[in-house]
């Protein structure tokens, strides 16, 4: 039996790595992210055979062929479509291959679906690292059957039947310039207008219990009602680019504040995280690595007063349930604070020795794409500076005051920032504001646009 088992394991997760792979593709030789096409992938099969890269041809023409059948299985699989859209019902072509994409995808395909009238169906498998969500959420329709999540990989890609990830992810053209569907920002503001109070994401009753239980067992010092969650994407994490990292002793003057406002802090860690001395009984690191802890973090995140942290899988979280987020070191267009008790930090940018202001970026088209391609960042000479341990701290210090002041009204220079904004970047919809200290601390870079 177990090596039947081990059979159909080995089978089906090459089913699952074909059909994550047609969720996106990156073209060469520019290597920018796209929605996936037969002439795309044909693009990069050339790109392949000319340089000899045997290997990566053959992975790609695996890849075409998949693609292909699955083109093929759509159009038999249209009665099945025709019955699900007039059931109401759509699947979400997730990408269940690291937490944040998960969750992200999880938070706004659902929320895009239900805007057009739509319940979602979610394949997860039971053999995947996140199939123990569907023991998490209360009311999330998730199929884990291995054969029926093979047997419906059409289903998944198929714009008919699901929400697809161009619709909601950040892609490229050839131009390094955004394709955007839906923005984050107008999704979650839409939804909140028309599904206020929504209990989509609500956790399941026993899992709260039993993480309850755990939590009083294991954390004799901390307040429940009292903690933040920190979460510090380390440099180069998982061999990826530095951009959305940044330096851990930044936030130690930070972490202390929000300490002596009597806060109980939670870091997540894994196993490779540096360290942070601070010697105060209401700080403690969790290891997420352990798969224990993997699910005990939705607890604490969901029962947290707010999250402080980088781009990285817990933010993405802290923003499926609300949760308050002051997102530091963003680099990008786009933020997952989207509360009005949200706030972030941005970047700064240099080019050729000199940091530039957000205007000349702006102008520059640096946030319509050039940010999102680390190779295209140095061809054309751009390095990222990250936040210093003052605008850190700086934010913590707002940050206390957002979460003890909801009903704050944001400053004129943080509504002109917004205003001055163009339309293609998600910060200028987004709820949360800039932190007004670093704008305090940076005024030269917010030149015309304050």
């Amino acid at each position: 039996m177990k090596i039947i088992q081990h059979f159909i394991n080995f089978i089906s997760n090459i089913f699952f790595k074909l059909d994550q792979r047609l969720i996106y593709i990156f073209v060469e030789p520019k290597r920018y992210p796209s929605n996936i096409t037969n002439l795309k992938i044909i693009n990069n099969l050339f790109y392949f055979l000319k340089d000899l890269k045997i290997i990566l041809l053959l992975k790609e023409t695996t890849i075409l062929i998949f693609y292909n059948l699955v083109n093929i299985f759509k159009i038999i699989y249209l009665p099945l479509i025709i019955v699900l859209y007039i059931q109401k019902k759509k699947f979400i072509q997730l990408n269940f291959s690291q937490i944040g994409v998960l969750h992200e995808q999880l938070n706004f395909m659902i929320k895009q679906n239900k805007l057009n009238g739509f319940d979602s169906l979610i394949l997860i498998p039971k053999n995947s690292k996140f199939s123990y969500i569907k023991n998490i959420f209360l009311n999330l329709k998730i199929i884990d059957n291995i054969f029926l999540n093979i047997f419906l990989i059409p289903l998944k890609h198929s714009s008919l039947s699901s929400c697809k990830s161009d619709k909601i992810d950040n892609f490229l053209n050839e131009n390094f310039e955004l394709k955007l569907k839906a923005q984050h920002s107008k999704i979650y503001n839409q939804y909140e207008k028309n599904f206020n109070n929504s209990d989509i994401f609500s956790l399941n009753k026993d899992f709260l219990n039993k993480e309850e239980k755990k939590f009083v067992n294991e954390n004799k010092n901390l307040d429940l009602e009292k903690i933040i969650i920190f979460h510090h994407r380390e440099n180069n994490f998982n061999k990826t680019s530095d951009l959305r990292g940044s330096q851990i002793y930044t936030y130690t003057e930070g972490i202390e504040f929000l300490l002596n406002q009597n806060y109980s802090i939670i870091r997540l860690v894994d196993k490779n995280s540096t360290k942070l001395k601070i010697s105060n009984k209401k700080y403690t690191e969790f290891d997420i690595s352990n798969p224990l802890n993997q699910k005990s973090q939705f607890y604490l995140i969901n029962k947290s007063k707010g999250f402080m942290g980088t781009s990285s899988g817990p933010v993405s979280i802290a923003s499926l349930f609300d949760v308050p987020i002051l997102e530091t070191n963003v680099y990008g267009q786009r933020v997952n604070a989207f509360t009005n008790n949200g706030s972030y930090t941005l970047k700064k940018v240099k080019k050729k020795g000199e940091i530039l202001t957000y205007d000349e970026l702006i102008k520059l088209n640096f946030y319509r794409g050039i940010y999102y391609s680390r190779q295209k960042l140095l061809e054309e000479g751009y390095s990222i500076i990250n936040n210093t341990t003052e605008e850190i701290f700086k934010a913590a210090e707002h940050f206390d005051f957002l979460l003890t002041n909801p009903k704050y009204e944001p400053t004129l220079e943080q509504k002109n920032f917004k205003k001055f904004l163009p339309e293609y970047m998600e910060l200028k919809f987004t709820k949360s504001n800039i932190d007004p200290n670093f704008i305090n601390l940076n005024k030269r870079l917010f030149q015309n646009l304050i």
